[in-house]
C-alpha cells in the first residue's frame, strides 16, 4: 500500500467519522427535544385528568340533585292530586319551602 493510498483511506475515514459526529450530536439534540416534548405531555395529561376527576364530581353532584328535584315533583304532582287545585298545592309548597328554611338555619347556627 503506497503513502497516496494510505492518505486516501484516511481522509475517507476521516469524513465518515466527521459524519458519525454530526449524525451523534443530531440524535443526541433531537433525543433532548424528545425527552422535553415526553414531560410537556405527561404534565398536559396529569392536568387534564385532573380537571376530568373535577368535571366526573360536578357531574355526580349535579346527577344527585337532579334525582332530588325529581322527588321534588313527584310530591307536588302526588300533592297536586290529592289536593285538587293549584293555590292549596302553593300552601303547601310555601310550607316546605318555609321548614326547609328553618333547617337551613338550624344548620347554620
Amino acid at each position: 500500500m503506497t503513502e497516496s493510498q494510505i492518505f486516501t483511506r484516511f481522509s475517507a475515514l476521516e469524513k465518515k467519522l466527521r459524519g458519525l459526529t454530526e449524525s451523534y450530536v443530531e440524535i443526541k439534540e433531537q433525543l433532548e427535544e424528545a425527552k422535553l416534548d415526553n414531560e410537556n405531555l405527561r404534565r398536559s395529561l396529569s392536568e387534564a385528568q385532573k380537571e376530568n376527576q373535577e368535571l366526573q364530581k360536578k357531574l355526580n353532584q349535579q346527577i344527585k340533585n337532579f334525582k332530588k328535584s325529581d322527588k321534588f315533583t313527584k310530591i307536588a304532582v302526588n300533592n297536586l292530586k290529592s289536593t285538587g287545585n293549584t293555590a292549596e298545592l302553593k300552601e303547601k309548597l310555601d310550607e316546605y319551602i318555609l321548614e326547609i328554611e328553618k333547617c337551613i338555619s338550624q344548620l347554620s347556627n
